[in-house]
């Protein structure tokens, strides 16, 4: 459990994170913005990839994850000295990672593709909080570059997390789990003993991060990007200790929150 849980996190962020270049489509950043934002989650992944390869897991596995990350080495390679990365191009490389996550995931857990799916929401979260926070840094480095860049990067930030927060509403009331051999609603689970650690998961992972999204966009439109910047730090800390949490119960009863 030890092992998976932040195995896990650190694939769907290098997975993921390649598509926050979509945010800034119509006016691509400049400066060589894409470089880190390229080799930040080719290196994750490839330390994930490393991983693997030391895992008792299916050969082909392994294989199908080392050529992910020789496609990902090339293309963080080849577009280093150029001033832009092809978008579709890149997206390509995110599904062939979603596909590697999904076989991961089908050796470790009888996987619904819903349950991928909202996995691949909480990598997307995580990946708009670094993104939105090292865009902010940028700031301070590059002067005259436009606000709509960071403020783009916050509103998918806060859409991704009212999506969860819809999904985790949802699943409270509908959805059902196994505890001690016996089938009972989520709802009921959380009061019990071993559901205390998902209450740490929902508040830091959806309530807390929703509710300072508000004062990051509010002073994003005082243009204060130092001050925005700030609060995206504590708001990721509070989404990775989330993220922790909620994988915990995604591996040990198939919880998909």
């Amino acid at each position: 459990m030890l092992v998976k849980i932040p195995l896990l996190s650190l694939l769907l962020f290098g997975i993921t994170y390649p598509l926050c270049f979509w945010l800034s489509f119509r006016d691509p950043i400049q400066h060589h913005f894409h470089r880190f934002h390229l080799g930040c989650p080719a290196l994750v992944g490839g330390l994930a990839v490393g991983w693997i390869w030391f895992l008792p897991l299916s050969q082909p596995l392994k294989n199908f994850g080392l050529i992910w990350l020789m496609l990902f080495f090339f293309l963080t390679a080849f577009y280093w000295k150029k001033t832009k990365v092809n978008l579709w191009i890149i997206s390509f490389l995110v599904l062939y990672g979603i596909k590697l996550y999904a076989n991961l995931c089908g050796q470790w857990l009888a996987f619904h593709p819903v349950e991928i799916a909202v996995s691949l929401l909480d990598g997307l979260i995580v990946s708009a909080t670094f993104y939105a926070m090292n865009l902010g840094h940028f700031y301070l480095n590059v002067h005259g570059l436009k606000i709509n860049h960071l403020k783009n990067a916050v509103q998918a930030f806060i859409l991704l997390v009212i999506l969860r927060l819809i999904w985790d509403i949802y699943s409270v009331q509908a959805c059902r789990v196994m505890d001690n051999g016996e089938e009972i609603k989520l709802v009921h689970f959380l009061l019990s003993t071993d559901g205390l650690l998902l209450w740490v998961a929902l508040f830091f992972g959806t309530l807390f991060p929703f509710g300072a999204s508000y004062f990051a966009f509010g002073t994003l439109k005082l243009k204060n990007t130092q001050a925005t910047t700030g609060i995206l730090y504590v708001i990721l800390a509070a989404v990775l200790l989330g993220d922790l949490a909620y994988k915990y119960y995604l591996l040990k009863y198939g919880i998909a929150l």
